[in-house]
C-alpha cells in the first residue's frame, strides 16, 4: 500500500519521529498490544473520541477502552490511507472496517457490517503521544454500545 506523505516503513526514520510513533501505537493496536499502545503516550496526555464525546487522560481507562472496543469488534480492521506530517504533528486519515452483531426481531442478532472513514490528528511531544484526537461518523461506526460503558451518568 502506497501512502502519500511519509514512508512509514522508512527504516531510517527516528524511532522517536512522529510517523514512527503513530506507527509503533497502530501496529501494535492491530495486534491487540494495548500495553505497548500505551506506552508510546506521554504520562500526562489526552486522547479524544469525537465521534463518541469520549476523553481519556489515563492510561488505565484508556487501556480498557480500547479492549472494549477489541471486545465489541474483534475483525476490525484500521487502514491507513494517507498521511500528513509536521515537525511534531501526524494527521492519518483511515477507513475502519468491521461487522457488529445487534439485536434484530424476536430477540435475536444480526451480523451488520462497518464501514467508515475517519482522520486521527496526534501530537507528538519528546517522541510520545501527548494528544490523540479520533473524528468520524458516530451513527456509522455502531460504537455507541462500547461508549455507554465510559459515560457517567448523573441522577438528577
Amino acid at each position: 500500500m502506497k501512502i502519500p506523505g511519509s514512508v512509514l516503513n522508512d527504516a531510517s526514520l527516528d524511532a522517536t519521529s512522529p510517523d514512527r510513533v503513530l506507527k509503533t501505537a497502530l501496529t501494535a493496536l492491530r495486534q491487540g498490544n494495548f500495553v505497548e499502545v500505551l506506552d508510546q503516550f506521554n504520562d500526562q496526555f489526552t486522547f479524544t473520541d469525537h465521534a463518541l464525546d469520549l476523553e481519556f487522560k489515563d492510561k488505565e481507562r484508556l487501556g480498557e477502552f480500547l479492549a472494549k472496543m477489541r471486545e465489541h469488534f474483534p475483525d476490525s480492521d484500521r487502514r491507513t490511507t494517507t498521511i500528513f506530517n509536521s515537525e511534531d504533528c501526524v494527521t492519518s486519515e483511515w477507513i475502519l472496517t468491521a461487522t457488529h452483531s445487534e439485536p434484530f426481531l424476536t430477540g435475536s442478532f444480526r451480523k451488520v457490517s462497518v464501514c467508515v472513514r475517519g482522520v486521527s490528528v496526534v501530537q507528538i511531544e519528546h517522541g510520545r503521544i501527548s494528544h490523540w484526537s479520533d473524528y468520524y461518523d458516530q451513527v456509522q461506526s455502531r460504537r455507541y454500545t462500547v461508549a455507554a460503558s465510559f459515560t457517567e451518568w448523573i441522577a438528577v
